[in-house]
């Protein structure tokens, strides 16, 4: 209750310095999905890269961003596309391309169970990615594999095993990285340390804190694992966290101009990040300053991220 009185009271403080205008929900245009999403097949085939991922912009030639990643659904989308043509073709060429990506995904998984962003990369590239559900996708891929669902029938029992065990190493990092605070389960960062474990910080305006819009992610993956009383005790913590920060009574309203919440009896919120150890929503600009309040932070970064959601009221938090 405490947590959730702080947060209402920072929603009533940013809704009077706003004043009464309303913004009108428009869509928003989000950063592109990776190349292999809509490439054609043989692009698919002819850039996949000698270590069996892909890049996410098949144009990058230099830095990080020419390695293979799981950024904006890049590869496993890549080894999705690939499986179902070959269920539709029988083609081998698309079930090896598939295996090779597949086999990436065992050699980047980390042994603690975590995904980077970008394998082999630098930088927070390096930090396990729950960001954009990047991990929790691959995990569900790789769970689909192991049980030679759908598209992934053609997968040999070796195969099979082997993303068994990456599923069940990733369950097990979920599990390690949910963060305590007070003696009590919480939830997650978008990123974590990858030996630390401990929430970390990504881009400028991401700094370590507990992310609303991941931990739906993650939450919804944990319920569709064999149960257990752990995994229950981590989704039963993650739910009462939901409840306990919730923003009553306000909506989000985002366009490309601008971002701020409005007075809605009708309507709950959550903020995108929560600091740690107090629950307070946090808004940090490209200068790193962390800000209680959005207008606070510089009007590029007010418009162009979503600093608000409804999140859990996919896993039926309200």
């Amino acid at each position: 209750m405490k947590n959730r009185t702080i947060a209402c009271a920072l929603s009533i403080a940013l809704l009077g310095s706003m004043g009464a205008a309303v913004l009108t929900p428009t869509s928003v245009v989000m950063a592109a999905d990776a190349s292999g999403t809509t490439a054609s097949l043989s692009d698919i085939l002819k850039n996949q890269q000698s270590d069996g991922g892909w890049k996410k912009d098949y144009s990058e030639t230099s830095g990080d961003w020419a390695k293979s990643t799981i950024d904006n659904k890049a590869t496993y989308s890549e080894i999705r596309r690939l499986a179902a043509e070959y269920s539709k073709t029988k083609d081998s060429k698309y079930s090896a391309a598939a295996i090779k990506g597949i086999n990436f995904l065992f050699n980047m998984q980390y042994s603690n169970g975590g995904f980077p962003q970008i394998y082999k990369s630098s930088g927070y590239h390096t930090h396990i990615t729950y960001n954009d559900d990047a991990m929790v996708n691959v995990l569900i891929l790789l769970d689909e594999v192991a049980n030679r669902k759908g598209d992934f029938s053609f997968i040999d029992s070796g195969v099979a095993s082997k993303a068994k065990q990456a599923v069940d190493k990733g369950v097990d990092c979920i599990l390690k990285t949910q963060v305590t605070s007070g003696g009590k389960l919480t939830a997650w960062g978008q990123q974590h340390d990858s030996s630390s474990l401990k929430p970390a910080g990504a881009r400028a305006f991401e700094v370590p804190s507990l992310s609303a819009s991941e931990s739906v992610g993650i939450v919804k993956f944990l319920k569709t694992r064999p149960s257990n009383s752990q995994i229950n005790a981590s989704i039963k913590a993650a739910e009462d966290w939901f409840k306990a920060v919730k923003i009553s009574g306000f909506r989000y309203e985002r366009n490309s101009s601008d971002s701020y919440i409005v007075a809605d009896s009708s309507s709950t919120i959550w903020a995108r990040f929560y600091e740690l150890n107090t629950n307070k929503p946090i808004f940090v600009g490209r200068d790193g300053v962390v800000k209680y309040n959005l207008k606070d932070i510089d009007q590029e970064r007010r418009a162009g991220y979503a600093w608000y959601g409804n999140w859990p009221t996919k896993i039926g938090i309200n």
